[in-house]
């Protein structure tokens, strides 16, 4: 079977399909990355790895999905949340309460979008999905240190 570039750019942005779910593709893109963050956490610089690669694939797939559809924030698209959970754990090791509580206070701010994130949105294309969600999620990690440290 060949794999096209197209089928791959939808297979990452939308986080296996993920994002195609009909209900909360948000919440389970975010869920996505609670075993990326485990995993890749257990070494400092592979998890910064991980993250500058993750954001560029979610830059360029979110952008193939925006120019696909014609949509500024495609739903089906979840490799953002993926990317902007991940960020929170920048500041905070990850272990049950950490990735619990910054599950929920990165969906609300993902939600709800409040001052600084809201600025992030406008950006355009596949930079703007990505970039509102890499906000909340270090607003997410730093509340997560406040609230943890």
């Amino acid at each position: 079977m060949l794999i096209y570039p197209q089928m791959l750019l939808e297979l990452l942005a939308t986080g296996f399909f993920v994002g195609k779910l009909p209900v909360a593709p948000g919440t389970f893109g975010t869920l996505l990355a609670v075993p990326f963050v485990w995993f890749f956490s257990l070494d400092e610089r592979l998890f910064r790895l991980a993250l500058a690669v993750l954001f560029f694939l979610g830059w360029l797939s979110a952008e193939w999905v925006v120019r696909k559809t014609g949509l500024k924030d495609p739903e089906e698209v979840v490799i953002d949340e993926v990317f902007g959970y991940a960020v929170a754990f920048l500041f905070v090791e990850p272990d049950g309460r950490t990735l619990l509580t910054g599950f929920v206070l990165f969906r609300l701010l993902d939600v709800f979008k409040p001052f600084p994130v809201n600025l992030f949105e406008h950006f355009p294309g596949g930079l703007g999905v990505m970039a509102d969600d890499a906000a909340a999620g270090l607003l997410t990690g730093l509340l997560l240190l406040i609230l943890f440290s």
